[in-house]
């Protein structure tokens, strides 16, 4: 038997109808074609409800003897409980069996045959009741690590936290000072501030955002913030809680909102709840049993040996199941949800959510959506959000009601591993499809992409390293560009809410941590990348169709990938009224050599965004010829 002689695709209609996830209670047709040279005796279809590991059958009916091929359907009814649902074939033939399912667990598609049961495709059983909130989805993110951005007014450094290190050079570079155990005895400050902020809110919306998402800015010892000394007060050196209620005002004045990180898995150990230094006037649960806070630890041996965040003394873990500890965080008058809403913040960004039980979350969901539906939660994820697993149990991140958005960082490494000669085109094509598969197509529109991130290495210093060392510097500085440029277009036409991490659109490079955290270089920025990310939040904020429209995507050549995005007349992938628009991206990673494509499109002029030059398509179909490290955007013109 050849391989050929058996054909299911989850990608296409014709297999599987709807396309991609499915509401709780809803129908799916499924459909595979068998080739007529065999005597087929059954084909049974075998389905698994993801929550109980039940599994079900059904035997799949001959509707159809067209040419070579018989095809086979059947009609499932997803469950009413929103969870993952799994498939694969069984077929029994030529007096044998043998299956059908997915080549490999990360790509959906087309299937392969086995001898023994398969990898199956995924249905994601969502409830469509819950609707992530619409704005959002028309949202352009920028990220702020408030030290390294801009500072306003003259610093009080008494406010610097004892064991600081202050920076009289904006332009110096981040440094780690450690003690011989590699742990940081001093943090180093540049000075960056709330004050800071709101004098840059003209050139922040300059770039055409929407959102402002700040790493964390309440009190803490370090630099990064991420050990928090208290969630009620904004760090002194960063400013006031006044100051930080200016800014938010002030944003939304701009049609800007602002996004606050949730830093819930762990605290500071130089906090007022563990209070290890005993600089907080606090029991913490360190110095007594008997403290208040003690239920929210995990002690091994009082008071020394407890659970901390991957083993960092200076973050101890907080226990997630405590009622007080929740109360604290969500439902008490003055829970830091609570608080922080009435000073005018409706989202937040959830660090390490996977370490967050989902019921956690789910509570805060429900409180911020309480106060406002518009209200976003989202989650610092690493993977496929929709079949993550995590402390022993499936993660109902997009089922409904738990996050509204994850970060995308399994785009972002398709598309530097793109840039990078490691994946080809059709390799990409096949990933982002089986995402677009597994996410309901609100959470699909609601993702937070970006390339660089506190978390990562910037994207300039990533394609850097990758271009080979006997190009002369100016050489490579120019192709970098150019892909910075192709990838930036990319993640602004792209799905989802494009989100630039700052610095970057200003030409700052970066490695590994801290080299990533580098100060903005006011006055110092690379105009022609400047005026780039600026025209790129034009683009996105004046079409539509770069948010919320239909996408397809394109793989022309190993070296060439692209999509489409369109509206049709009077609707939106959403159901809202929008008008007839039409776009085409292209880029050659190819830096040496210049491709020919040639794809199915639009009859019509098509307008080069960058060049400004027409095209006309006259055969419904475009052939054109990109040159190295190219990159075009193309709109119908009517």
């Amino acid at each position: 038997m050849k391989q050929q002689d058996i054909y299911h695709n989850s990608f296409n209609q014709k297999y599987r109808e709807p396309f991609g996830a499915a509401p709780k209670g809803s129908n799916v047709s499924l459909t595979i074609d068998v080739h007529t040279r065999h005597q087929v005796s059954r084909i049974v279809l075998h389905y698994i409800y993801d929550r109980t590991d039940k599994e079900h059958t059904k035997e799949l009916d001959i509707y159809s003897e067209e040419h070579q091929y018989n095809s086979y359907e059947t009609t499932i009814v997803m469950p009413k409980d929103p969870q993952l649902v799994w498939y694969y074939f069984e077929i029994e033939m030529d007096g044998q069996t043998c299956f059908y399912g997915r080549e490999n667990i990360e790509e959906s598609g087309e299937g392969i045959v086995y001898p023994q049961v398969p990898p199956s495709w995924q249905i994601t059983v969502f409830d469509e009741d819950y609707q992530t909130p619409g704005w959002w989805r028309h949202g352009t993110m920028y990220q702020i690590f408030p030290d390294r951005f801009y500072s306003s007014g003259k610093l009080d450094l008494e406010k610097a936290p004892k064991t600081s290190l202050m920076h009289t050079h904006w332009e110096n570079d981040p440094v780690y000072i450690r003690n011989a155990r590699g742990e940081v005895i001093r943090w180093d400050f540049f000075g960056g501030n709330i004050k800071g902020i709101i004098d840059k809110l003209d050139y922040i919306q300059s770039l055409g955002t929407t959102v402002i998402y700040l790493n964390p800015i309440f009190e803490a010892e370090s630099n990064h913030r991420y050990d928090t000394g208290d969630y009620h007060t904004i760090d002194p050196l960063l400013g006031t809680n006044a100051e930080f209620e200016k800014l938010v005002k002030k944003a939304a004045d701009r049609n800007m909102e602002v996004m606050l990180d949730g830093v819930f898995s762990h605290t500071g150990s130089n906090s007022i709840y563990f209070n290890q230094k005993d600089e907080y006037d606090s029991v913490g649960a360190y110095q007594s049993q008997e403290s208040k806070y003690y239920p929210w630890y995990t002690f091994y041996n009082y008071p020394d040996d407890y659970e901390a965040w991957w083993g960092v003394g200076t973050l101890p873990t907080l226990n997630k199941s405590d009622e007080s500890y929740q109360n604290f965080l969500i439902h008490d008058e003055d829970s830091v949800i609570k608080h922080w809403q009435k000073a005018g913040i409706k989202h937040w960004r959830l660090d390490v959510a996977d370490e967050l039980t989902d019921d956690l979350i789910r509570q805060i969901n429900q409180q911020l959506k309480k106060e406002d539906d518009n209200s976003v939660l989202l989650g610092e994820v690493w993977e496929d959000a929709s079949n993550k697993s995590g402390h022993g149990n499936r993660r109902d991140y997009f089922l409904g009601g738990v996050l509204d958005s994850v970060m995308n960082y399994p785009l972002r490494q398709l598309m530097l591993g793109f840039i990078k000669n490691e994946l080809d085109a059709y390799y990409i094509e096949r990933r982002l499809m089986t995402l677009r598969e597994h996410y309901p197509k609100q959470y699909f529109y609601s993702l937070m992409n970006m390339l660089s991130s506190h978390d990562v290495e910037r994207v300039k210093t990533l394609l850097h390293d990758f271009l080979p060392d006997d190009l002369a510097p100016e050489e490579q500085s120019k192709i970098a560009n150019e892909q910075i440029k192709g990838l930036s277009l990319w993640l602004y036409c792209f799905p989802g809410v494009p989100s630039l991490y700052y610095g970057d659109e200003a030409g700052v490079s970066g490695g590994a941590d801290p080299d990533n955290r580098k100060p903005y270089p006011w006055g110092r920025e690379e105009k022609e990348l400047l005026s780039w990310y600026k025209n790129l939040g034009k683009w996105r904020k004046k079409h539509p169709s770069l948010r919320t429209g239909s996408w397809k995507p394109h793989a022309l050549h190993k070296d060439v990938f692209g999509f489409e995005r369109w509206n049709a007349k009077g609707v939106d992938e959403f159901g809202q009224n929008t008008k007839d628009e039409h776009f085409v991206y292209l880029i050659n990673r190819n830096y040496k050599e210049e491709r020919k494509v040639t794809m199915p499109l639009r009859k019509g002029k098509w307008q080069h965004m960058r060049k400004k030059n027409v095209l006309n398509v006259n055969q419904r179909k475009l052939t054109i010829t990109l040159g190295p490290s190219e990159s075009i955007l193309l709109r119908h013109m009517h």
